[in-house]
C-alpha cells in the first residue's frame, strides 16, 4: 500500500493573521510535541506515504522544525514547504535548501499596495526579496496567488513578476469561503475564467508554466491538460483520473494529529495520536463518501465528460451550497457527456 500525499499542516502558529486565510485564528493548541510528531512520521513510513508537504500556520516558526525534517527525510520521497516567506533569511536559506524540494510561496499580488492588504504592511518587500535569496541558492520556489476581489484584475501582472523573480512557475487558485473569508461571496465564474485567461495567456507569452488548484481552468487554458484528460478518458473510461484526491491518494493532517477531511472542510477522519494512519484510511466514513463523490455528482457537474478528470472542489462545493454531491458553481465548463 502507498500514499501519494499528505499535506499537513505542522503548527497553528502564524508571524501573519491573512484578510482571507482558511486558519482563522487559530486557537487552543498550536503544534504537537516533538515526540508525538516523530510518531506519526513513523507511520507515514508504515504506509509509504511519497511525499509531504509541510504547511501550516507558518511553520518556520516551528524552533524544532530542523529535527522533525531530520527524521522526516529518511522516511519518505519527497517534502515540500508552503510558506509566507517573510522568515526566510541568510540565516536560514541553506537549511530550506538542504530538506526540501520545492518551496511554494504565498503571493497575493504583483505590488505592495495589493499584497499589504491581505498580509499586512512590508509583507510584500520581505516575500520578494526572501523569493530572490532562495532563487539565487537553487531552490525550486513556487508562488501561489489566491484570487480574491481585491486582486481579480492583477492576475497578469502576477504572473509577470513571478518570472522577474526567476521562476519557471506560478499557480493561482481561487478563493474558497473558509476561516477568514467566510460568508465572503464567491467571484463569478465569468470573472473567475478571465482571471484565469489572461494568467495562463501571459504565461504562454513567457514561456513561464501557470497552473491550478482549480483543475477545470487548466482544462479550459492549457492545451496539453486538456489532451492528457481526454486520452485519458479515452484509455480508461469511468475511472477516477484526477482532481481532488482526498481519500484515494492524499490526506490532511491538522496541527494537533487530527486527520480532517481538507483544510477548507475539516471533517473529522481520525486521529493519528491515537490510532494508526492505515486504519483511519481504511475505516474513515467521509474518507468512503470522497472514495465515491465522483459518480454521485448531480447537476452540470455531474453530466461533464470531463467529471472523471475534474469534479471541482468538494469544499468550495459545500461550503457555498450546503450539498456535497452539488456542481461546482465556480467552473464556466459546460461539457456533456
Amino acid at each position: 500500500m502507498s500514499i501519494k500525499l499528505c499535506q499537513w499542516d505542522i503548527t497553528g502558529s502564524c508571524n501573519l493573521n491573512c484578510t482571507y486565510c482558511r486558519e482563522k485564528a487559530t486557537e487552543g493548541l498550536h503544534h504537537l510535541p516533538l515526540e508525538a510528531i516523530l510518531r506519526i512520521i513513523d507511520q507515514f513510513a508504515d504506509l509509504k506515504v511519497r511525499m509531504v508537504s509541510i504547511s501550516g500556520g507558518e511553520p518556520l516558526t516551528l524552533k524544532f522544525l530542523p529535527q522533525v525534517l531530520e527524521y522526516l527525510r529518511g522516511k519518505v520521497e519527497t517534502i515540500g514547504l508552503t510558506t509566507n516567506a517573510t522568515l526566510v533569511s541568510e540565516r536560514n536559506v541553506g537549511f530550506i535548501r538542504d530538506f526540501f524540494d520545492g518551496v511554494q510561496v504565498s503571493l497575493d499580488g504583483s505590488s505592495a499596495e495589493i499584497h499589504d492588504r491581505f498580509r499586512g504592511e512590508g509583507s510584500f518587500n520581505l516575500t520578494t526579496t526572501a523569493i530572490r535569496l532562495m532563487v539565487e541558492r537553487g531552490i525550486n520556489v513556487m508562488p501561489r496567488l489566491t484570487i480574491c476581489r481585491e486582486n481579480l484584475s492583477d492576475t497578469a501582472e502576477y504572473v509577470r513578476l513571478a518570472h522577474r523573480l526567476g521562476m519557471k512557475s506560478a499557480y493561482l487558485r481561487r478563493m474558497i469561503p473558509a476561516g477568514n473569508s467566510k460568508g465572503v461571496d464567491p467571484i463569478p465564474a465569468d470573472r473567475l475564467k478571465e482571471a484565469f485567461r489572461v494568467a495562463f495567456q501571459v504565461g504562454q507569452e513567457l514561456g513561464l508554466h501557470v497552473g491550478s488548484a482549480d483543475y477545470f481552468s487548466q482544462l479550459e487554458f492549457d492545451a496539453k491538460e486538456r489532451e492528457k484528460a481526454e486520452r485519458n478518458l479515452a484509455e480508461h473510461p469511468g475511472e477516477l483520473l484526477s482532481g481532488c484526491s482526498i481519500g484515494t491518494e492524499a490526506f490532511y493532517l491538522a496541527q494537533d494529529g487530527k486527520v480532517l477531511f481538507c483544510p477548507y472542510l475539516p471533517v473529522y477522519c481520525g486521529d493519528m495520536t491515537k490510532e494508526h494512519l492505515s486504519e483511519i484510511w481504511a475505516t474513515s466514513k467521509m474518507f468512503k463518501i470522497s472514495r465515491n463523490l465522483r459518480w454521485n455528482i448531480e447537476g452540470k457537474c455531474g453530466r461533464c465528460r470531463f467529471k472523471m478528470a475534474c469534479g471541482g472542489c468538494p469544499a468550495y462545493v459545500f461550503l457555498t451550497t450546503g450539498n456535497l454531491t452539488s456542481s461546482d458553481g465556480g467552473c464556466w465548463v459546460d461539457e456533456p457527456a
